[in-house]
């Protein structure tokens, strides 16, 4: 590796590590989920790709949601759509939009798997003050009152476990 690699590497550390910029706060926060998925238990099928690969040729699976994990123990999948927000938008979570939303649908509608909504809030995206597990099937809108997901709210920094087809 020469001294142009070793520089081009630490200038993208550097820029992992203190950009405010959307891509790689979103970045972040996913390595922060899938760091709390214990590496005994569960697999990474498919990961989205980054936007460095997808700025050379487009991935079309980086429409699909964030993460395709396996279950080890079962073998059972499901995925994971990581969204990371600072604040509520006039009193609710905007998470999505609806098309995307529409193309999570269809994915988990077409591969028969369920898709799981993690989103981080407030706090920073490396360490969110909240966060909450909603299942795409309940989160039928794009912005989501208070009423909603606060009924999926799960310690931010709590592991993740599967169990009986379902993510805690």
């Amino acid at each position: 590796m020469g001294i142009l690699d070793t520089g081009i590497k630490i200038l993208q550390g550097i820029k992992y590590e203190f950009s405010d910029d959307s891509f790689v706060v979103g970045l972040r926060f996913e390595d922060y989920v899938q760091d709390l998925f214990s590496k005994k238990y569960f697999s990474i099928a498919e990961k989205t790709h980054s936007t460095e690969t997808n700025q050379e040729r487009y991935v079309e699976s980086s429409m699909n949601p964030d993460f395709v994990f396996r279950y080890m123990p079962t073998g059972e999948q499901f995925a994971v759509e990581c969204k990371y927000r600072s604040g509520l938008k006039e009193g609710r979570l905007s998470w999505s939009y609806h098309k995307q939303m529409k193309r999570y649908q269809e994915f988990s509608r077409k591969r028969k798997m369920p898709v799981f909504i993690v989103i981080g809030l407030g706090g920073y995206d490396d360490e969110p003050e909240e966060m909450f597990n909603i299942p795409l099937d309940e989160a039928k809108y794009p912005d989501l009152y208070p009423s909603v997901f606060n009924r999926f709210s799960r310690p931010p920094d709590k592991p993740f476990f599967w169990k009986n087809g379902k993510l805690y």
